[in-house]
C-alpha cells in the first residue's frame, strides 16, 4: 500500500477540509484526468472518423485507443467488446433495450435481484411489460444479504436473461457473481453485471468470470461525468439491434433498407464524447498504476474501521450485513431523518449522501425509508472517520442520544 501514500495530493479539490465520504455517488477526480481533458480541447479537439486531417485522425486514433484500454481494464479478449456510453443509466437501457428485442419472447422470464439500483431494475421491468414476459425478483435477506441459491432458485428453462449488481449502491454488499454466472449459463441465459458501484473497488475480469454483459460509470472510477462503458459478448452484440439511430452508425442508408455498421459503432449514433472518453481511459491508467489489489486491500481495511466505528454510537442502526461487502455503508437513527443527519454533517463540512439511493425495493427489505450513506474511496482515511464519527456522536448527544 505504499503507492497510495500521499494519494490525497493527487486530487485538488481535497486540498482544504472538506472530508469527502460520498464516492458512491460520484468520486472526485485526480488532476492528471482534469488535465487531460484540459489537453483534448486546447490541442487535440476535432471530431473522429473521415476526416483527413491530422486533428480528427489524431482523435480518432486516441478514441480507438481509449476503447483497448477499457478493455485491458476488464481484462477482456477478443470474443468482447466495449461501447463507450454516458454511465451506467444509459448501459443498462441500450442492453435492456437491444437484447430484449432480439431474443425476448412472449412468457420468457428476466431475474433481476432485490438489491439493485433503479437504473439496473426498471429497464427490464418495462422490456418485460412490453413483451409479455415475467420479471423474477430475487428477494434479499432481512439483514440486506443475499444468498446466491435466492438468484439461482428462479432460473429455469424459460429464463433470457439474469441481471445482477456486483456491489450494493446502499449496503456493499456483493452477490455470488462465480456461483450466479455459472447457474444461468447452465439453463442457458446471459448475465447483466451493474458494476457502477464496484468497478472502483474491486477487480472484474471478463474472461475469468464469463459475464455476458457488463457496464460502469467513470464518473465513480475517477473519470468524467457523462462517461461509461456497456461491454458485451460479440455473440449478443452481432445480434442485437441499435437502440440510437443517426449519423456514424450506417454503411448504407435509404429510404427503406438500411445497413449499419459493425459493433461497435453501430451502438454509438452521433458524436462520442470524446473527451470524456479519454478523461475516463486516463482514471482507469491512474488506478492500474496505483494497483488495484493495493486499493482493494487499504480500502477494506478502511472499511472495516468505519464499521467498528459506527458500532460504538449509540442511537444508530447499521443496515447490511457484516462481510462480503464493499466501502459502502449506511445508517438509520432513530430519532433523525437521514435527511436531517446529513444537513447537520455538511454544516460541519462532511459529505455524506442521505436518502433511498434509487433503491426502493431493497429499502423496503431492510425496513428504511431513508439512510445516511458513507462511501468510501482510495484517498480516505481514518482521520476523515474519526471526524465523521465525531460529528455524529456531537449531533445525537444534542438529540439527547449519546
Amino acid at each position: 500500500m505504499q503507492k497510495l501514500l500521499g494519494v490525497r495530493d493527487d486530487f485538488p479539490i481535497l486540498s482544504g477540509n472538506l472530508v469527502y465520504l460520498d464516492n458512491a455517488a460520484t468520486s472526485q477526480k485526480p488532476a492528471c484526468v482534469t488535465d487531460r481533458l484540459m489537453r483534448y480541447y486546447q490541442e487535440e479537439n476535432a471530431n473522429v472518423y473521415r476526416g483527413g486531417y491530422r486533428l480528427s485522425r489524431q482523435s480518432t486514433d486516441s478514441y480507438r485507443i481509449a476503447r483497448k484500454s477499457m478493455e485491458n481494464f476488464l481484462e477482456a479478449e477478443s470474443g468482447g467488446s466495449v461501447i463507450f456510453v454516458r454511465g451506467a443509466t444509459e448501459a443498462c437501457n441500450l442492453a435492456a433495450a437491444g437484447f430484449c428485442r432480439r431474443y425476448l419472447r412472449p412468457g420468457d422470464n428476466i431475474v433481476v435481484t432485490e438489491l439493485e439500483h433503479h437504473s439496473n431494475l426498471l429497464p427490464w421491468l418495462e422490456q418485460c411489460r412490453m413483451r409479455q414476459c415475467s420479471l423474477r425478483i430475487a428477494r434479499a435477506q432481512e439483514d440486506g444479504g443475499l444468498p446466491a441459491r435466492r438468484v439461482t432458485e428462479l432460473i429455469d428453462e424459460r429464463t433470457r436473461l439474469v441481471a445482477v449488481t456486483a456491489m450494493s449502491n446502499v449496503t456493499g454488499v456483493c452477490p455470488d457473481l462465480p456461483a450466479i454466472i455459472e447457474a444461468a449459463h447452465r439453463r442457458k441465459a446471459a448475465v447483466f453485471v451493474d458494476a457502477a458501484q464496484a468497478a472502483a473497488h474491486t477487480e472484474l475480469p471478463a474472461k475469468e468470470l464469463d459475464y455476458d454483459f457488463l457496464c460502469f460509470s467513470g464518473h465513480k472510477v475517477y473519470g468524467p461525468m457523462g462517461s461509461g462503458v456497456l461491454y458485451g459478448k460479440r455473440k449478443f452484440l452481432d445480434e442485437m439491434e441499435p437502440v440510437f439511430f443517426g449519423g456514424g452508425m450506417v454503411e448504407e442508408a435509404g429510404t427503406e433498407n438500411v445497413l449499419y455498421k459493425s459493433v461497435p459503432e453501430k451502438f454509438e449514433a452521433g458524436t462520442p464524447d470524446v473527451a470524456a472518453s479519454l478523461g475516463l481511459e486516463t482514471a482507469v491508467q491512474y488506478l492500474g498504476k496505483l494497483g488495484r489489489k493495493e486499493v482493494r486491500a487499504y480500502e477494506n481495511q478502511l472499511a472495516g474501521y468505519l464499521r467498528e466505528s459506527l458500532e460504538k454510537l449509540n442511537g444508530i442502526r447499521i443496515l447490511g450485513p457484516e462481510g462480503l461487502t464493499g466501502p459502502v455503508l449506511s445508517f438509520v437513527s432513530d430519532r433523525l431523518s437521514s435527511y436531517d443527519i446529513g444537513m447537520m454533517l455538511a454544516m460541519k463540512n462532511i459529505a455524506v449522501r442521505s436518502g433511498a439511493h434509487c433503491a426502493h425495493p431493497y429499502m423496503r427489505r431492510l425496513d428504511a425509508r431513508g439512510a445516511c450513506r458513507v462511501s468510501l474511496a482510495l484517498y480516505n482515511t481514518r482521520q476523515d472517520i474519526d471526524f465523521l464519527c465525531a460529528g455524529l456522536k456531537e449531533i445525537l448527544h444534542d438529540t439527547g442520544k449519546s
